[in-house]
């Protein structure tokens, strides 16, 4: 019988012990708090904005919205992080994405402090990945990702793993964080000439393409654990990369879409927020 790894166990465990961790913050007179900085108002940014401060209000983590318009210049866009950077009062900096093609995404990257990366967008704490630096500031979604798997026992050492998709914010850092805990790891990308060979042998399959309804049954072997970090509509319902029906009649374990991963990410922002509030309280 396949098992369905739902989010929300694992996100309450998260905001758990974030919750502890600002308990105990205020005990020092710390108190989190987050910028979360979004230009113009797509939908999606304006809704995954409205989850983040509802994760940070449930566990005490105050939050400051910065909004801008399209129009904004880089100098301005960049000048106010540099602000937020300076800003004692504020210990986390969350940049939403995507940027407008006006702003640079590697200047915005190497322009927050990588003190208050509560994003892992940086280049000093992607580097951290690398080096398998255990209290890194890193990209949600991954750690998103190695959150379900621990909480639900799936164990990696050893193990063949397929991560479709290579962003910088989802497959290459996911991809290092799975190397980092011995699985060995192929990462498939638009260029991979036969996707097949890779996810038919694998033994955990991680789809990230934003692809509807991309991974099949035909695509996995009897027995996977598949992961679904995609997100999209057909026929006006959220669906993932995974056609989920026929997957999970095949897999061992699958995440559903929504309630999967995605239900996760806002709890890795507020620990990653009383992460970065407590080293920077405690010097």
């Amino acid at each position: 019988m396949t098992t369905e790894l739902k989010g929300k166990p694992v996100a309450r465990q998260l905001l758990d012990r974030a919750l502890k961790t600002v308990e105990d913050l205020k005990k020092i007179d710390c108190f989190p708090t987050l910028a979360i900085v979004r230009v113009g108002h797509e939908q999606a940014s304006v809704s995954y904005e409205n989850a983040a401060i509802k994760a940070m209000e449930r566990v005490g983590i105050a939050v400051e919205s910065v909004v801008f318009e399209e129009t904004v210049s880089s100098q301005a866009f960049l000048e106010s992080l540099r602000g937020l950077n300076h800003n004692q009062r504020v210990h986390g900096i969350l940049v939403m994405q995507p940027l407008p093609g006006t702003l640079s995404r590697n200047d915005v990257a190497r322009c927050v402090d990588p003190a208050k990366d509560i994003d892992g967008l940086t280049p000093e704490n992607l580097g951290l990945v690398v080096e398998n630096e255990k209290n890194a500031l890193v990209p949600s979604t991954p750690k998103a990702v190695m959150a379900l798997l621990d909480h639900y026992d799936i164990e990696l050492e050893g193990k063949d793993v397929c991560v479709i998709g290579s962003s910088p914010v989802v497959g290459k850092p996911l991809t290092l964080m799975l190397l980092n805990a011995e699985a060995t790891v192929s990462n498939l990308h638009i260029k991979t000439k036969d996707t097949k060979r890779y996810t038919q042998k694998a033994d955990i399959v991680i789809s990230a393409t934003g692809v509807v309804e991309l991974l099949k049954a035909d695509d996995i072997k009897d027995g996977a654990v598949v992961i679904d970090v995609g997100f999209g509509y057909k026929d006006g319902k959220p669906v993932g990369d995974v056609k989920y029906d026929e997957v999970a009649a095949k897999a061992s374990a699958v995440t559903p879409v929504p309630g999967g991963v995605g239900s996760i990410t806002t709890a890795v922002l507020a620990e990653q927020v009383t992460q970065a509030a407590w080293r920077q309280c405690s010097e």
